[in-house]
């Protein structure tokens, strides 16, 4: 009886790590909507920098628009190792011993929490760029 309870509760554990990990997934999923979107008023910036120049004379169209690659290469860095960690992550447990689906799961949830990181990150850098481009 005693090996059954300990065979539950490591079930129990391993669930329970594995839907940290999803629902951190969920919440990079989220912020990785909110990048693509501000990627898209960026690329749309730089397509339209002649209208940009108009509205805003003393700007630097040059400089702006080399912010604006460097932040989208950033939000697309992030969208692949994003997609990269969706495609190597691995849910079949079947027949694995408990530590090594936890240390599977800790593995994964420190990946997954980095690139969250690094959404947020560049969230919040090209939310204060656009600012500048609001309309008044």
């Amino acid at each position: 009886m005693l090996i059954l309870t300990a065979c539950k509760d490591n079930k129990k554990e391993e669930k329970a790590l594995e839907n940290q990990v999803m629902d951190l997934h969920e919440k990079v999923m989220a912020a990785e909507e909110t990048a693509i979107q501000n990627k898209m008023k960026m690329d749309t910036l730089m397509l339209k920098k002649d209208s940009v120049k108009t509205a805003y004379p003393s700007l630097d169209t040059s400089a702006e628009n080399k912010t604006m690659r460097n932040l989208s290469t950033e939000i697309l860095k992030a969208d692949d190792r994003m997609s990269d960690w969706m495609h190597n992550y691995n849910p079949d447990f079947s027949g694995k011993p408990h530590q090594e689906i936890m240390d599977y799961l800790v593995q994964q949830k420190k990946i997954v929490s980095q690139i969250n990181t690094e959404y947020n990150s560049v969230i919040q850098l090209s939310n204060q760029y656009l600012l500048k481009y609001k309309k008044k």
